[in-house]
């Protein structure tokens, strides 16, 4: 498929789960799920401040900028997928915080801000729908958009994770295809089982796109890097084994080089106050 072949896929699988989308993510009700979703949320919610302007692109239907927009100034959820935004904003009404947030359809790799216009970029899970080619694009405009000093969060698939294992923790009723670079929604309420592209990033590959923008890594959390190569019997049942495992995680899981292990990455990287050469 080309660039925007891929991009119409996404938009269209979206359209059509949208209202169901919640309920699917993470999906199963065991302490390794649990520990999965709890680290990312408090990896977010620990690097934003109340003074914040933040932008979470490929917001979805705002599982992160809900709790966000709870904690900061004002945030701005972007999606390609105007269904998904429905929803986000409806929660945002529910949540009481819809004074604090906007939410506005567009495309990632033309984001539609003035330059150093936001303190936090950030984007969790939305990265691995978007094409290969358009990442440098992508980072370079979330950089652009950032203020000097400021920082960008993601949460991403680990590409060295799955050279290891082709385990799928994240969500009971949607599969990641590996092999074929693709998430694989089956059980939809429609009746059909729908794809889209499901792409992986690498600790180095990422070093790479942040350092081309003019960004720096400055944080690499593992996620479940043990947790999540355990089969469900074990990880619902074993609980003394996986709060065990957990504990281990909570100690390693920033430490070289088990964080580069990880089910997930979450990554912080900051903006550097004064531009660099490769800027000029």
């Amino acid at each position: 498929m080309t660039v925007e072949e891929e991009k119409k896929t996404v938009k269209d699988v979206y359209a059509k789960i949208a209202e169901e989308y919640d309920t699917r993510i993470p999906g199963r009700e065991c302490p390794a799920d649990h520990k999965f979703s709890a680290t990312e949320m408090k990896f977010i919610l620990d690097r934003v401040s109340p003074r914040d302007s933040v932008l979470d692109i490929g917001c979805g239907t705002g599982r992160f900028t809900i709790p966000m927009a709870e904690k900061v100034s004002h945030i701005v959820g972007f999606d390609m997928s105007e269904a998904m935004l429905t929803q986000a904003q409806d929660k945002a009404k529910k949540a009481g915080v819809d004074s604090k947030t906007t939410f506005q359809r567009g495309d990632a790799e033309k984001l539609p801000f003035e330059s150093e216009t936001f303190d936090v970029v950030t984007s969790m899970l939305a990265l691995m729908h978007m094409p290969v080619e358009i990442r440098p694009a992508v980072f370079a405009e979330a950089s652009r958009v950032l203020k000097p000093g400021g920082c960008m969060l993601i949460g991403v698939k680990n590409g060295i994770f799955e050279r290891l294992s082709h385990a799928d923790r994240f969500a009971s009723i949607d599969i990641a295809d590996v092999d074929k670079k693709k998430l694989i929604f089956t059980d939809t309420q429609i009746g059909e089982v729908l794809e889209a592209p499901w792409y992986s990033f690498t600790p180095q590959e990422l070093d790479k796109l942040f350092w081309t923008v003019g960004m720096k890594i400055t944080y690499i959390r593992g996620n479940i890097p043990f947790l999540a190569l355990l089969s469900d019997e074990v990880a619902a049942h074993g609980k003394w084994f996986t709060e065990t495992l957990g504990a281990l995680e909570d100690i390693l899981g920033d430490v070289p080089p088990f964080n580069y292990f990880g089910y997930y990455l979450l990554v912080e990287a900051v903006k550097p106050l004064t531009s660099s050469k490769r800027d000029r």
